[in-house]
């Protein structure tokens, strides 16, 4: 049996890292089945005819390789693609289509023969038993049964940027985001000293991403990640995601220490208390001052990230939010994003561009599309300063 795998991402220097958990975990079940991984890119969508040459592409290269199911992964920029892709193939053709990623919806996907949502190993496993008519014993406890995607790669070694899981989930329950609806879970020092490793050492690349979605949750596992990087890494940027309230003496101790080229992102969002609330994002804001002041001090560069768009926010407490980070940090832009409602959060007060896809806002309980735009021409104006 063979299975295709398709991905879509803004370039292919960008390891796929989600469809090779997929393989590296499927193949200890199903070892005779022949997985091929092939990820295209969409880059800038600059006409219709553009992206429909993307489309067809696809379909073209799926009908030449005759798989017997095309799995697609899809995520919030290659939904709509991915949808218009399987409904044309499955006008001219009998393949199976398995499709998995956070932007799974049962009405919005109604033509796939097998939809994985939620995290994918196990469920893949599943759809992979039912279409060769046996039962495998599988159970994923422990997320170090993982094989780790990078040993089982066939493609190239060389990408721009390496992603890497340390852990998975969340403890936080931001109504906006889908973390929050999965139990945290970690990889063992011991996995990720063995294989962080291997892949220093077999790949070659520029940027490390480390994916979770707190790194600075636990000081001391943090501490150890970094000081297993810092064994193998020559150069090499290294990026991760931290909570602002929990950055204290410790964690810039930590980030000192590694001697790593580090730099830091903060998802910030907004600093209005009514927003927050209603979003159920847990925040003190003297803990984020103290924790950018500590970031200024020390020289560690960071980007903060702020959202506009959520429910409960406005103009004048977005443009508090924007003087709070032109006050307290020292970065020259304010990278702000329009809020996007994703399937499976629980922010149900707004109203999106599709019903059901995850996509951008367009009205909420206390401003429509218009003052959505002028945020966003806001936002473009004194970025360009």
């Amino acid at each position: 049996m063979k299975i295709l795998m398709i991905g879509f991402n803004i370039q292919t220097s960008i390891f796929p890292l989600g469809l090779n958990y997929l393989k590296s975990y499927a193949k200890k079940f199903h070892p005779d089945i022949n997985f091929k991984i092939q990820e295209f890119a969409f880059g800038n969508k600059l006409n219709h005819d553009i992206n429909k040459n993307l489309e067809l592409q696809v379909i073209s290269y799926i009908l030449v390789e005759k798989p017997d199911a095309v799995c697609f992964s899809t995520y919030i920029w290659s939904a709509e693609l991915v949808r218009t892709i399987c409904l044309s193939l499955k006008k001219i053709s009998s393949i199976k289509i398995i499709l998995g990623g956070p932007e799974i919806d049962n009405s919005y996907f109604d033509f796939a023969d097998y939809l994985v949502i939620g995290d994918g190993e196990e469920k893949f496993v599943d759809v992979l038993d039912n279409l060769t008519n046996s039962k495998t014993n599988h159970s994923l406890v422990n997320l170090d049964d993982i094989p780790f995607p990078y040993r089982f790669h066939e493609g190239p070694k060389d990408y721009a940027a390496i992603r890497i899981e340390t852990a998975r989930g969340c403890p936080f329950t931001c109504a906006y985001c889908n973390y929050a609806s999965r139990a945290y879970k970690e990889f063992s020092l011991l996995y990720l000293e063995e294989n962080i490793k291997y892949l220093f050492e077999n790949y070659t690349f520029r940027n490390l991403t480390i994916l979770d979605a707190n790194f600075n949750l636990k000081k001391n596992r943090m501490k150890d990640v970094l000081g297993i990087i810092s064994r193998y890494s020559k150069d090499h940027k290294i990026n991760f995601e931290l909570k602002p309230e929990l950055i204290d003496e410790d964690v810039i101790k930590i980030i000192k220490d590694s001697k790593l080229n580090i730099f830091c992102e903060l998802g910030l969002q907004s600093i209005s208390e009514s927003v927050l609330h209603d979003t159920t994002r847990s925040y003190d804001l003297e803990k984020v001052k103290n924790g950018l002041d500590l970031l200024n001090k020390n020289n560690i560069p960071y980007k903060i990230d702020l959202m506009y768009g959520l429910p409960k926010d406005n103009f004048f407490r977005f443009l508090r939010t924007i003087n709070f980070i032109k006050k307290y940090s020292r970065q020259k832009g304010v990278p702000a994003h329009h809020y996007m409602l994703l399937n499976n959060t629980s922010n149900s007060n707004c109203v999106r561009m599709f019903e059901n896809n995850s996509s951008m806002v367009i009205k909420t309980d206390t401003q429509d599309v218009l003052d959505l735009y002028k945020q966003k021409l806001f936002i473009d104006l004194i970025n360009k300063k």
